[in-house]
């Protein structure tokens, strides 16, 4: 993974939703070349940051027992500009499971204004492969969420 855009998860209830903030800076990677005079972020940068949190929010409703990739946006509306030192808020909802994978919902916010909001994202996924596997995506999941903890894995 290139980029990793959830710079701290605040909420997650599996199997319901996922709650996550994003700081932009003028420091990332992709700002000079995109309207190098009036930084912007791109929208699929936009949309990554809200895909990221949904993958990994759906790997740990599932017990980190599965590896996703997101397969299908629809209904993405771009509804605002995003610039460095603004802070976003992602949010994403499970729709429902399905047979390797699942459907999900999300937007994403400055104060109260959504800025990004996607009706359906469809997300792939397969079984991990071993119990290595699993364990890696704990460590990752720890590393990239903030140092969030699951409640239930606290006492783990």
């Amino acid at each position: 993974m290139r980029f990793l855009f959830c710079d701290r998860i605040l909420e997650l209830e599996p199997g319901k939703r996922a709650l996550a903030t994003k700081m932009v800076s003028l420091s990332e990677e992709f700002l000079p070349d995109h309207y190098a005079r009036q930084p912007v972020m791109p929208s699929t940068m936009v949309m990554e940051c809200l895909a990221q949190l949904a993958g990994w929010f759906y790997v740990v409703t599932e017990s980190y027992a599965i590896t996703t990739v997101l397969g299908l946006a629809q209904g993405v509306s771009f509804l605002g500009m995003v610039r460095p030192g603004e802070s976003l808020t992602l949010e994403a909802w499970l729709l429902y499971g399905h047979r390797d994978g699942a459907t999900m919902s999300g937007e994403v916010r400055r104060g109260d204004e959504v800025i990004l909001r996607a009706e359906r994202m469809l997300f792939a996924s397969r079984p991990s492969s071993s119990e290595a596997e699993v364990a890696r995506a704990k460590e990752m999941f720890r590393y990239i969420s903030g140092g969030f903890a699951i409640p239930s894995e606290d006492k783990a």
